[in-house]
């Protein structure tokens, strides 16, 4: 099976403090991979890493074969990785559809030289796919939590990644949301969508992944389906033991 990413002993310090330490796993073609663990284990920062918000201390992040250690956000992007975020940020003022247009005109294929009409017809089209078609002309800032989220999500595959990263999907939704969340990444692994995502909702990620990897306090403890890193005794350990977690960055 393809290799879509690899992260080979990545290592990220903040003066003294080292967040993320010496890990490594990979991500295959069309895969659902999840990142678990408690506060502070790293999980965001990684994503940083790989979507270049955040530079590596050691180690590197292998995309597709070739090196992206370092690279701008945009670069990143551009060559096929995009991610949401824990906090929804639309444009506010901007209509929904308007807010996936811009994935469309700076994404990956940012000079492709499609008329206003087709990207307008493709943008409508990813709002059908998360559910916002009958709230495309509504902006940003109107629209609910669990719709921002989904808006996120369709701005994000209006890029044409290759690899999809997902941070927090579910945050702050009621189990109603939850579900419609777990139901559209599910949709996407359907659609053969590599994704590589983050959610405290142990019951989405063990629902929709293939596998799963558990990070503690900055390292990798343990790797594999989700029935055998649920029940690993370092898993229960590190969520239910009495530790105080370092802070997330």
């Amino acid at each position: 099976m393809k290799r879509i990413l690899e992260i080979h002993h990545l290592t990220v310090r903040f003066g003294p403090r080292t967040i993320l330490k010496d890990v490594s796993f990979s991500v295959h073609e069309g895969e659902i991979v999840s990142l678990i663990g408690p506060n502070g284990a790293g999980k965001t920062t990684l994503f940083n890493v790989i979507s270049g918000l955040v530079q590596a201390s050691a180690g590197d992040v292998i995309f597709l074969g070739r090196p992206i250690t370092g690279w701008p956000p945009y670069k990143v992007c551009r060559a096929g990785i995009a991610r949401t975020f824990q906090i929804a940020r639309p444009f506010p003022d901007m209509s929904a559809e308007e807010n996936v247009l811009i994935g469309l005109w700076f994404g990956k294929n940012f000079a492709r030289s499609d008329g206003v009409l087709s990207k307008a017809s493709e943008a409508a089209a990813l709002l059908d796919l998360v559910g916002l078609h009958d709230k495309r002309h509504t902006p940003g800032k109107e629209l609910t939590l669990s719709e921002q989220r989904r808006l996120e999500v369709a701005r994000a595959l209006a890029t044409h990644p290759t690899l999809l990263l997902l941070d927090e999907i579910a945050a702050g939704l009621s189990p109603h949301a939850v579900n419609q969340a777990a139901q559209l990444v599910l949709s996407l692994r359907d659609r053969g969508m590599t994704i590589l995502l983050v959610d405290h909702f142990l019951n989405l990620t063990a629902r929709v992944s293939h596998r799963l990897v558990a990070l503690d306090q900055g390292e990798k403890i343990v790797e594999g389906s989700p029935q055998e890193v649920l029940h690993h005794p370092e898993v229960l350990s590190a969520y239910l033991g009495e530790r105080e977690p370092a802070e997330e960055v």
